[in-house]
């Protein structure tokens, strides 16, 4: 039962098993170790088990070997959990919507994101046509991205970190829109040209598209949207190539990867 994953926030650590349960341990003030339904949020030196909370199994999260879990991500005060089955699970900070579960209360543990703008049923990730293959956790926001291509953010907004042209935060997803990427209406709807990765730092969020290109979208002021400017941007804009030369492609980068604080 080896580890196969691990993820950083600002304080807390968390590690994914080979059996798909998932340990934590560090800063647990607002619940980022997801271990105590009694309300417990005591701090952790060595790793505990995270509950299952809304998750379906039997006491710990991912204990069901037919929905395992298979990635993690931790944000500032806050962890996420993608499932097998696609759905998301959040826990810990949620005052700024972080959880996505339409509302700012803090979780002890997981509960199941909201689907939002997301055509599925009642969860992110819940349509077994359009699932959720992909998640990353900025400061005090979330991005997933789905089997269509399409990402879905919510969280905080304050700075556009959430592609959706406001500052407005968001308590369920909403989808992010193209921008500078040439599909239709949002980024990765243009089939022939997917998002294939996503990543998310402190205030920004960047994501990778099938032809090699970056996006990036939310704070700028020093420079990390890659777009020879410092203005932040509400839509993603195309991260320019090294030297500033063109935009970056396969040649350049074959995944984006943002710190999450």
């Amino acid at each position: 039962n080896k580890i196969t994953a691990v993820a950083q926030g600002r304080y807390h650590s968390v590690a994914l098993a080979a059996d798909g349960t998932v340990y934590t341990w560090g800063y647990n003030y607002q619940g980022q170790l997801g271990n105590n339904s009694s309300g417990d949020e005591s701090n952790k030196s060595t790793p505990v088990k995270v509950l299952k909370g809304a998750y379906s199994g039997t006491t710990y999260l991912g204990d069901d070997s037919d929905n395992k879990i298979t990635a993690i991500a931790a944000g500032g005060n806050h962890s996420i959990a993608l499932a097998t089955d696609g759905t998301v699970y959040a826990w810990g900070r949620g005052s700024e919507g972080e959880l996505g579960e339409g509302n700012s209360s803090n979780r002890d543990v997981p509960v199941k994101v909201q689907d939002g703008a997301y055509s599925g049923t009642t969860y992110l990730g819940d349509d077994s046509s359009n699932k959720i293959t992909a998640v990353a956790a900025g400061f005090h926001h979330c991005i997933a991205l789905a089997t269509d291509g399409t990402i879905y953010a919510w969280g905080s907004n304050d700075e556009g970190q959430l592609g959706e042209n406001s500052t407005t935060d968001r308590s369920t997803p909403v989808k992010v829109l193209e921008g500078a990427y040439s599909g239709t209406t949002y980024l990765g709807d243009n089939s022939s040209d997917k998002i294939t990765a996503v990543a998310a730092g402190y205030s920004h969020s960047a994501a990778l598209a099938t032809d090699g290109t970056v996006y990036a979208w939310g704070r700028n002021d020093e420079g990390q949207l890659g777009n020879s400017s410092t203005d932040d941007s509400t839509i993603p804009v195309k991260v320019t190539g090294v030297g500033g030369s063109g935009y970056l492609d396969l040649v350049d980068v074959t995944a984006p990867s943002a710190p999450a604080g």
